[in-house]
């Protein structure tokens, strides 16, 4: 075991800086889980691939957030940097020994793994039982929580049109047409493919609550 990791006090400490490309994988699944991550710069996507060749992206990471964090010694999606990405990571072994005997560290470890599983069971219902418009303004809601961003609003969206519309359990066609219908009752704007601004936060809940 790495000496290092058995005085530090968290992951920060314990991890070490690497980078990847646009696209480049991280992890695939049915990897050992050898390590842990947590975002610096950029977005990646987590992904598993159906026998028919169908992709489901089950989550993405933006900057601050911690993936790769396994109950089971292999890791159950393949990670993908959506761009180019700076990430921490952290051995396995270390984030063991930091949770062994550090109430703090076990506390931290545990949130990350409820956030985990919270944003799962919110897109199994999102996928089981939102319209395709619902499932795109929930998505800009759960963006708008993420991001914290100088002017109110604005949202710089960390994946393509496909990998929303592969989140999303939609097909590319049908994510753009839902966004068009939003763009044109005025609840949002796209200036560019990146970046969305929300016009009507209350109008854009009600959609993804399901009341209009």
């Amino acid at each position: 075991m790495d000496e290092a990791c058995v005085h530090k006090s968290d992951m920060d400490a314990a991890g070490v800086t690497v980078k990847f490309v646009r696209n480049e994988t991280i992890y695939s699944k049915g990897d050992e889980a050898r390590y842990s991550y947590k975002v610096i710069e950029g977005a990646v996507r987590l992904s598993r691939i159906f026998a028919d060749g169908r992709r489901q992206i089950v989550n993405f990471y933006l900057p601050d957030e911690t993936f790769g964090i396994e109950l089971t010694a292999e890791y159950t999606s393949t990670a993908e940097a959506v761009g180019d990405v700076l990430a921490l990571r952290c051995p396995r072994i270390c984030i063991a020994q930091l949770t062994e005997g550090n109430p703090d560290v076990s506390q931290k470890r545990l949130a990350m793994l409820s956030k985990s599983l919270s944003a799962a069971e919110q897109h199994v219902a999102m996928l089981g039982h939102q319209s395709a418009k619902e499932r795109v303004a929930s998505f800009f809601l759960a963006l708008e929580m993420q991001q914290h961003t100088q002017v109110e609003g604005m949202l710089d969206l960390p994946l393509s049109r496909q990998d929303i519309a592969d989140y999303l359990g939609l097909t590319i066609e049908t994510t753009c047409r839902a966004l068009s219908d939003l763009k044109r009752q005025k609840i949002i704007d796209a200036p560019s493919r990146r970046r969305i601004v929300i016009r009507d936060l209350p109008g854009l809940q009600a959609i993804a609550e399901g009341d209009t």
